[in-house]
Protein backbone atom coordinates (compact mmCIF):
# COMPACT_ATOMS: atom_id res chain seq x y z
CA UNK A 1 0.00 0.00 0.00
CA UNK A 2 2.60 2.45 0.71
CA UNK A 3 4.01 2.12 -2.60
CA UNK A 4 0.29 3.25 -4.48
CA UNK A 5 0.46 5.94 -1.79
CA UNK A 6 4.00 6.94 -3.30
CA UNK A 7 2.78 6.25 -6.86
CA UNK A 8 -0.46 8.74 -6.11
CA UNK A 9 1.79 11.60 -4.49
CA UNK A 10 2.84 13.07 -8.44
CA UNK A 11 -0.89 12.70 -9.74
CA UNK A 12 -1.82 14.68 -6.90
CA UNK A 13 0.97 17.60 -7.32
CA UNK A 14 0.16 17.60 -10.68
CA UNK A 15 -3.42 18.16 -10.05
CA UNK A 16 -3.39 20.89 -7.91
CA UNK A 17 -0.49 22.69 -9.65
CA UNK A 18 -3.58 22.17 -12.59
CA UNK A 19 -6.21 23.82 -10.53
CA UNK A 20 -3.61 26.41 -9.36
CA UNK A 21 -3.14 27.41 -13.08
CA UNK A 22 -6.54 27.23 -13.62
CA UNK A 23 -7.51 29.46 -11.08
CA UNK A 24 -4.78 32.05 -12.03
CA UNK A 25 -6.11 32.18 -15.77
CA UNK A 26 -9.64 32.63 -14.52
CA UNK A 27 -8.84 35.49 -12.05
CA UNK A 28 -6.38 36.98 -15.05
CA UNK A 29 -10.13 37.25 -17.45
CA UNK A 30 -11.78 38.67 -14.58
CA UNK A 31 -8.97 41.69 -14.14
CA UNK A 32 -8.59 42.36 -17.99
CA UNK A 33 -12.49 42.46 -18.14
CA UNK A 34 -12.71 44.72 -15.22
CA UNK A 35 -10.01 46.60 -16.36
CA UNK A 36 -11.93 47.22 -19.92
CA UNK A 37 -14.98 47.83 -18.26
CA UNK A 38 -13.79 50.53 -16.54
CA UNK A 39 -11.69 52.07 -19.44
CA UNK A 40 -15.06 52.02 -21.60
CA UNK A 41 -16.80 53.50 -18.33
CA UNK A 42 -13.78 56.48 -18.29
CA UNK A 43 -13.88 56.85 -21.76
CA UNK A 44 -17.80 57.60 -22.11
CA UNK A 45 -17.56 59.47 -19.29
CA UNK A 46 -15.07 62.44 -20.27
CA UNK A 47 -17.58 63.79 -22.53
CA UNK A 48 -20.45 64.89 -19.11
CA UNK A 49 -19.57 68.68 -18.57
CA UNK A 50 -17.69 69.47 -15.18
CA UNK A 51 -20.58 69.73 -12.58
CA UNK A 52 -23.36 69.03 -15.19
CA UNK A 53 -26.73 66.44 -14.04
CA UNK A 54 -26.61 63.16 -16.27
CA UNK A 55 -30.71 63.56 -18.32
CA UNK A 56 -30.50 61.05 -20.43
CA UNK A 57 -28.04 57.86 -21.86
CA UNK A 58 -28.84 55.58 -24.69
CA UNK A 59 -26.23 53.49 -26.42
CA UNK A 60 -26.27 51.21 -29.67
CA UNK A 61 -23.95 48.62 -29.71
CA UNK A 62 -26.03 46.82 -32.80
CA UNK A 63 -22.77 47.36 -35.48
CA UNK A 64 -20.61 45.65 -32.71
CA UNK A 65 -17.67 44.71 -32.95
CA UNK A 66 -17.10 47.37 -35.49
CA UNK A 67 -18.88 50.12 -34.38
CA UNK A 68 -20.91 51.28 -31.41
CA UNK A 69 -22.71 54.86 -30.66
CA UNK A 70 -23.45 56.72 -27.08
CA UNK A 71 -26.35 59.42 -26.83
CA UNK A 72 -25.97 61.70 -23.36
CA UNK A 73 -27.71 64.59 -22.28
CA UNK A 74 -27.09 66.88 -19.92
CA UNK A 75 -28.25 70.05 -17.53
CA UNK A 76 -25.92 72.58 -16.79
CA UNK A 77 -26.43 76.23 -14.84
CA UNK A 78 -22.98 77.49 -16.01
CA UNK A 79 -23.57 80.00 -18.75
CA UNK A 80 -23.96 79.18 -22.59
CA UNK A 81 -20.33 80.27 -23.47
CA UNK A 82 -18.99 78.30 -20.73
CA UNK A 83 -19.69 75.20 -22.19
CA UNK A 84 -19.47 76.08 -25.93
CA UNK A 85 -15.59 77.07 -24.66
CA UNK A 86 -15.32 73.50 -22.64
CA UNK A 87 -16.64 71.53 -25.62
CA UNK A 88 -14.68 73.04 -28.28
CA UNK A 89 -11.62 73.39 -26.14
CA UNK A 90 -11.72 69.65 -24.67
CA UNK A 91 -12.62 67.92 -27.86
CA UNK A 92 -11.22 70.07 -30.29
CA UNK A 93 -14.16 71.60 -32.35
CA UNK A 94 -14.07 74.43 -33.94
CA UNK A 95 -16.80 77.38 -33.95
CA UNK A 96 -19.58 76.25 -35.98
CA UNK A 97 -21.73 78.71 -38.76
CA UNK A 98 -24.73 76.40 -37.98
CA UNK A 99 -25.44 78.87 -34.49
CA UNK A 100 -29.43 78.46 -34.14
CA UNK A 101 -30.75 80.97 -31.73
CA UNK A 102 -30.26 79.85 -28.45
CA UNK A 103 -28.33 76.51 -29.93
CA UNK A 104 -25.34 76.03 -31.78
CA UNK A 105 -24.04 72.11 -33.29
CA UNK A 106 -20.19 71.39 -32.58
CA UNK A 107 -18.83 68.16 -34.51
CA UNK A 108 -15.74 66.74 -34.91
CA UNK A 109 -13.92 63.63 -37.30
CA UNK A 110 -11.01 61.96 -35.13
CA UNK A 111 -8.79 59.20 -36.71
CA UNK A 112 -6.35 57.06 -34.67
CA UNK A 113 -4.58 54.45 -35.70
CA UNK A 114 -7.19 51.71 -36.80
CA UNK A 115 -10.20 53.80 -34.95
CA UNK A 116 -12.61 56.59 -36.16
CA UNK A 117 -14.36 58.70 -33.59
CA UNK A 118 -17.23 61.26 -34.70
CA UNK A 119 -18.49 63.33 -32.32
CA UNK A 120 -21.62 66.07 -32.47
CA UNK A 121 -22.11 68.19 -29.60
CA UNK A 122 -25.68 70.01 -29.47
CA UNK A 123 -25.86 72.53 -26.95
CA UNK A 124 -29.05 74.97 -25.98
CA UNK A 125 -30.19 77.67 -23.48
CA UNK A 126 -32.99 77.56 -22.25
CA UNK A 127 -34.66 78.73 -18.98
CA UNK A 128 -33.77 76.29 -16.33
CA UNK A 129 -29.88 76.06 -18.32
CA UNK A 130 -27.82 74.97 -20.90
CA UNK A 131 -29.43 71.44 -22.48
CA UNK A 132 -26.32 69.48 -23.92
CA UNK A 133 -27.03 66.61 -26.15
CA UNK A 134 -23.67 64.38 -26.92
CA UNK A 135 -23.40 62.03 -29.92
CA UNK A 136 -20.34 59.72 -30.62
CA UNK A 137 -20.03 57.32 -32.99
CA UNK A 138 -16.80 54.84 -32.85
CA UNK A 139 -15.66 52.59 -35.71
CA UNK A 140 -13.36 50.18 -35.98
CA UNK A 141 -11.57 49.86 -39.18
Amino acid sequence: MAASNLADAPKKYNQRLLAGCGLLLILFFFVVAFTLLWFIQQDRQQVQYPGSVPLAAHSNYASLPRTYRWDDTFRTQDGFTAVYNWYSTNFNMGAEARANGSCIYLETNENYIRIERYMSVFICGTAEGQLVFVSRTTTFK
